[in-house]
């Protein structure tokens, strides 16, 4: 699909593995777990359908953790020790504030749109500062809703009233572009070296 770059002037990120690292391993390589409560915290939190109704805002701060546990009870200090310090699944990449300002001084509007968690973005907040920056963006926790579902498309583009056929979306995980280009929006699955090859073919 050939990408119209001369006539977009809105570019909208994702934020996991797009502008910041996620990385459950990182996470879980802050503890001297043994394999066996490796795997089963892994499955308690980040792998479970909890983590994706965090996102979808069915869980807050205040619940959150409790909820995980209860998809394990038996390692709940394992559980709770992983959870204080869920900040560290997140991390800055070394590429984001120049691809920003690239965007910037061509002169493209720029938003966020994010499955993301209130628990986590509570955690995370000063690694995310970059999008203080942005002309907005929709976090999925805030409209109980989650990529690739239309609506949360939908709400970004009537929210800050985006012509999809001049903005360019990107995500690393390809159903989600996909769902993207369903709503008119040039959806593209993001590496870095590619949003970058975008922009100097501009």
């Amino acid at each position: 699909m050939k990408i119209p770059v001369d006539t977009c002037n809105t570019v909208i990120f994702d934020l996991g593995n797009v502008l910041i690292r996620y990385s459950e391993a990182f996470c879980l390589d802050q503890f001297d777990f043994d394999p066996d409560i490796r795997e089963r915290v892994a499955n308690a939190v980040f792998r479970s359908s909890t983590w994706y109704e965090g996102d979808k805002g069915t869980y807050g701060p205040d619940d959150w953790c409790d909820a995980f546990i209860a998809n394990d009870p038996e390692i709940e200090e394992e559980i709770r020790l992983v959870y204080d310090r869920l900040c560290e699944c997140i991390q800055p990449a070394d590429y984001t504030l120049d691809l920003i300002s690239l965007f910037r001084e061509r002169g493209y509007r720029v938003y966020y749109l994010s499955n993301y968690s209130e628990g986590l973005y509570e955690m995370t907040k000063d690694r995310l500062s970059f999008i203080e920056t942005f002309d907005g963006g929709v976090f999925s926790w805030q409209e109980k809703c989650l990529k690739p579902e239309p609506q949360i498309y939908q709400t970004l583009l009537e929210r800050y009233q985006i012509d999809p056929t001049k903005a360019l979306f990107f995500d690393d995980i390809e159903e989600n572009a996909a769902a993207a280009c369903r709503e008119g929006i040039h959806g593209v699955v993001f590496t870095p070296s590619v949003a970058f090859d975008i922009l100097h073919n501009r």
